[in-house]
């Protein structure tokens, strides 16, 4: 089955070439050239023939979309070239430009999501950990009352507590916190790492370069911080109350770095929508004329 799907991989684009219309052909300067020029032709569609009327090249350009949405966004062209130059199609383009930004607000709204059920887990165990002493408390009290005599106000007014304290506990422990919460670190974890890292690989396919400053050092310390957090589960498991306060803690942290990044987000997406084309152009390299 695999080979079967790699052979149909392999012999796609030469489908796509042989049924390509008139419209959806390669410039002429690259249907003349050797086979390795030839090889990301299909993202240099893109780059408009000397003499062709504007008219023309947008027919042929819009022609060429869905054959470059799939060989650019599916099949990573294999090529080696510089990045900002159009040669990457459409993953220099706005579309794939604004994944990053808003897979990562919606991260961040998961993050409080996930908090807010790692805190009713945690209340869970606490007033486990209350019913504890109440409950030897009441059992010593009512060994000491006489079974014939009404119970004291004292022993009332604690079997009142722990009785309001269990019936809470049962509530939280029916809404199923704790394989909530897990599931959704989990999911949390896996998006984070991964869009954290296509934000960097973005923004050089985008320009060529990355930009050293507050926004990609908080989301380099935000995924490193991720990864100690889940590392403290095991011993969380284990009922290690330091290896919790640190997890807590280091939860805090990432969600007031998340909150510190989003105006510095904010400008780079609006430098994204104010600046990347839908559709980048193919640029010659300079050197190669």
């Amino acid at each position: 089955m695999v080979r079967v799907a790699l052979a149909v991989v392999a012999l796609l684009p030469c489908a796509l070439a042989f049924t390509a219309g008139p419209a959806t052909r390669l410039p002429m300067q690259l249907r003349a050239a050797p086979a390795s020029t030839r090889a990301s032709g299909l993202v240099m569609q893109q780059q408009r023939e000397s003499g062709e009327a504007n008219s023309q090249y947008k027919a042929r350009l819009a022609a060429s979309i869905p054959t470059a949405m799939l060989l650019s966004q599916i099949i990573l062209p294999m090529q080696e070239a510089a990045a900002a130059k159009g040669q990457y199609g459409l993953l220099e383009g706005k579309a794939v430009g604004l994944v990053h930004p808003l897979v990562m607000v919606s991260l961040f709204f998961f993050t409080l999501f996930t908090g807010y059920q790692g805190l009713m887990w945690r209340q869970v165990r606490e007033i486990g950990d209350d019913l504890k002493p109440l409950n030897e408390e009441l059992k010593a009290l009512e060994a000491q009352q006489d079974p014939e005599a009404p119970p004291s106000p004292k022993i009332s007014a604690l079997k009142a507590e722990v009785d309001e304290k269990t019936a809470k506990r049962k509530e939280l422990i029916s809404g199923n916190y704790k394989d909530k919460h897990f599931a959704a670190a989990s999911a949390l974890l896996a998006l984070g790492v991964t869009f954290s890292i296509e934000g960097g690989c973005d923004t050089y396919l985008r320009t060529g370069k990355l930009f050293p400053g507050p926004h990609l050092f908080a989301g380099a310390g935000i995924t490193v911080l991720w990864a100690v957090a889940a590392a403290l589960v095991p011993q969380m498991q284990k009922g290690n109350d330091t290896a919790r306060s640190a997890h807590i803690a280091i939860n805090t942290v990432i969600l007031g770095l998340f909150a510190w990044q989003l105006p510095t987000g904010f400008q780079i997406t609006m430098n994204v929508l104010n600046k990347t084309p839908w559709l980048p152009q193919l640029v010659a390299d300079a050197a190669s004329k």
